[in-house]
């Protein structure tokens, strides 16, 4: 028997730790009378259990067991592993807790239970999980409260999770809504069974539209492709809500360009160019999850937004554009449909102001929906209700339904009013596939999700035999000189002197002015400890690189100092920092553009993306810049060499895959781009450590 069928589809289920005593153990028996096959509860100290006989262990049923709930002390739990081998069993759900979660010794018996299942053939989902629910074979096997009662019928919805608490709050929050999922499953603490291994499962099954991630550890990105792009070939969609993406969470990387990616960055940028989705939040994940099983995805985000109040249509305008959104002017002929639909005192330019008349004439505002709906210009209608509530609420949603209901863009409802007073005509508009939210902030970053988004990578360009570089665990920017040499980015002229008396003398051969810089492979930030001197004059040369090296001394005690490298002064130009961390546990590398020098990490003006990329690709990199209209040529400024930029943005990002894993980071800040020509300032590479 494979693995969905075991889990999803088994013939029979037996509970060791069945009990009518235990709250958990009694509702997941409970629960199971729904099942399609045979279940066995197994206590050796009971006959029956809710009605169904008992059996003392696995080994003494009276027919083949496929799926073994476990809900006994863990210590118990190893003599279960082997019994349900034994039986014939082919998947374990072990619900108890006590395992890698408490500590050391937990994780050892974890890894215990592990190799016992792997001996037996067998798969497991845990532990310290809450089961599973699939609603097509009518298995609920969970001891969540949240599966109390009658369930709404299946929507096509499936959710995968790490936390059961917050799995149990996802169902609970879709069954308030009407909203039956027909699959959700809770991994626990993944010691075989992941989180991408039930995602997959689920993704495959024909009664699964859209699928809703919870997760709390990274997945491998090489597989999180692979299932991304499987569910994109199937026409359907994931939803992913992720924890620990906060700066508090982030490591601690000594260069710029570790101090300003966040911690899992490949991973969220790998979702949003395989077309899934991230949410932050459970109620957004409930709220896209839903909208995406009945809306199709939009063309652009142009939306028309008919409101009952000015006021909050201009809030929804506003707020618009920070979700890469657009009211765009409706057309004539639709202005024309609307002028004798819509008050005097109202408004039929987008947003479109039908004022409180609403509550007079319901059938009124549907034309008026509809009316939008029909406009050529208008990808998605967004409604914005205030003081609307009790029986008139319900009228106003069923109009709103009936304009929805013979459109085929989606309709989505801010409703801004008290819960109690819209619960009515909220239920029955979620009922039939209309998303309400209780805000205009959460109703239009839900519309932006419904827009595609088509990023692709650069092909990756032909190996230039850069692996040699990477011999020591970091290079300063004189041993870097070569590596910028074979990536074809310019360099300052100057070269490595040992002392102030040899720098005096490289001084003498680059001009009047040139820059002192300490090498040391352990100062990742060299001008922090007083390793940079810019604009010295030839002849100060040899005293102020005295100068330097006796500070960094009393500053770095610790550094290895390599020598001086003495180097030409640079013409002034937009200084930028790019950046790129090398790929890592099947995730490509994170490209990181933005504007450089001294000030990098106070204005953090910067934009990431996935590489490899092209030259096409960095240009449109640098113009999401803030700072972008500084390459422009700025209040008469001259234009910078914006193609001589992307080439070295480009030529540094395939450098990074041709390095793969062997490459930690590598930074140029600042790249200085002038009229003509972008030239790297300043270098940091550093290798990464085999694990």
């Amino acid at each position: 028997m494979t693995t969905v069928d075991g889990l999803l589809r088994p013939r029979s289920v037996a509970i060791v730790g069945a009990s009518e005593r235990s709250a958990m153990a009694g509702r997941l028996t409970r629960y199971l009378r729904d099942f399609d096959g045979a279940v066995y509860p197994i206590n050796p100290n009971h006959s029956e259990i809710h009605g169904l006989p008992c059996y003392p262990s696995l080994l003494e049923l009276p027919g083949p067991v496929d799926l073994v709930l476990v809900l006994v002390p863990a210590s118990r739990v190893l003599p279960v592993i082997e019994e349900a081998g034994r039986a014939g069993a082919s998947c374990v759900v072990v619900l108890s807790s006590g395992f890698a979660e408490i500590g050391a010794d937990g994780r050892e018996l974890q890894d215990r239970l592990v190799a016992a299942a792997k001996r037996h053939g067998l798969r497991v989902i845990g532990p310290n999980c809450q089961g599973l629910i699939y609603r097509p074979t009518g298995l609920t096997a969970t001891f969540t409260a949240a599966a109390d009662g009658e369930q709404p019928g299946e929507s096509g919805i499936a959710y995968v999770g790490q936390s059961g608490a917050l799995g149990g709050s996802f169902l609970g929050l879709a069954r308030d809504r009407g909203i039956g999922l027909t699959a959700w499953i809770s991994v626990g603490n993944q010691a075989d069974l992941t989180a991408t291994d039930a995602a997959e499962l689920l993704v495959a099954d024909p009664n699964v539209r859209v699928l809703a991630c919870y997760l709390e550890e990274l997945p491998d990105g090489a597989r999180w492709a692979r299932l991304s792009a499987r569910a994109a070939e199937l026409g359907k969609h994931i939803v992913v809500l992720r924890s620990g993406r906060s700066s508090a969470g982030e490591r601690a990387i000594a260069s710029h360009t570790g101090a300003l990616v966040r911690s899992g960055a490949a991973f969220d940028l790998l979702t949003r160019e395989s077309g899934a989705i991230q949410v932050d939040d459970l109620d957004e994940l409930l709220d896209v999850s839903v909208a995406l099983t009945g809306a199709p995805s939009l063309r652009a985000g142009r939306i028309g937004v008919i409101t009952s109040s000015g006021g909050a249509g201009g809030l929804a305008a506003d707020q618009a554009e920070g979700n890469g959104l657009a009211l765009p002017e409706l057309d004539v002929a639709t202005r024309a449909a609307l002028a004798p639909l819509v008050p005097s005192f109202g408004s039929v330019v987008n947003p479109v102001d039908v004022t409180a008349q609403v509550i007079n004439d319901h059938a009124q505002l549907g034309a008026v929906c509809e009316a939008v709906a029909e406009s050529a210009e208008v990808d998605a209608v967004l409604v914005v209700l205030t003081t609307i509530g009790g029986e008139p609420a319900v009228a106003v949603a069923e109009s709103i339904l009936r304009a929805a209901k013979r459109s085929a863009k989606p309709f989505v409802v801010a409703w801004i009013y008290s819960h109690d007073q819209i619960a009515e005509a909220a239920s029955l508009l979620r009922r039939n596939g209309v998303s309400v939210l209780g805000t205009t902030t959460a109703a239009l970053r839900l519309i932006a999700h419904l827009v595609p988004h088509d990023e692709r990578r650069a092909a990756v360009a032909a190996p230039r035999g850069l692996a040699g570089f990477l011999g020591r665990p970091a290079l300063t920017e004189a041993d870097g000189a070569e590596l910028l040499d074979a990536m074809r980015i310019a360099r300052p002229r100057g070269r490595l002197a040992a002392g102030p008396a040899e720098a005096a003398a490289v001084a003498g051969e680059l001009g009047d002015r040139v820059v002192l810089k300490v090498q040391s492979p352990d100062l990742a930030h060299k001008s922090d400890v007083g390793g940079v001197v810019v604009g010295v004059p030839a002849e100060r040369v040899r005293d102020a690189a005295e100068d330097m090296l006796e500070t960094v001394a009393a500053n770095a005690p610790q550094a290895r100092i390599d020598g001086v490298l003495v180097q030409e002064l640079l013409p002034g130009g937009v200084e930028l920092l790019v950046g790129v961390q090398g790929g890592e546990d099947g995730y490509p590398p994170v490209l990181t553009v933005g504007m450089g020098g001294t000030t990098t990490e106070l204005y953090r003006d910067v934009v990431s993306a996935l590489g490899p990329v092209d030259a096409e690709q960095a240009t449109v990199l640098l113009r999401r810049l803030r700072g972008w209209p500084l390459l422009g040529g700025f209040r008469g400024r001259p234009r910078c060499d914006v193609a001589a930029a992307a080439a070295a943005i480009a030529s540094i990002s395939q450098a990074a895959v041709e390095l793969g894993d062997r490459l930690g980071e590598l930074e140029i800040n600042p790249l200085v781009v002038h009229g003509s020509g972008a030239i790297a300032a300043d270098l940091v590479v550093t290798g990464r450590t085999r694990r």
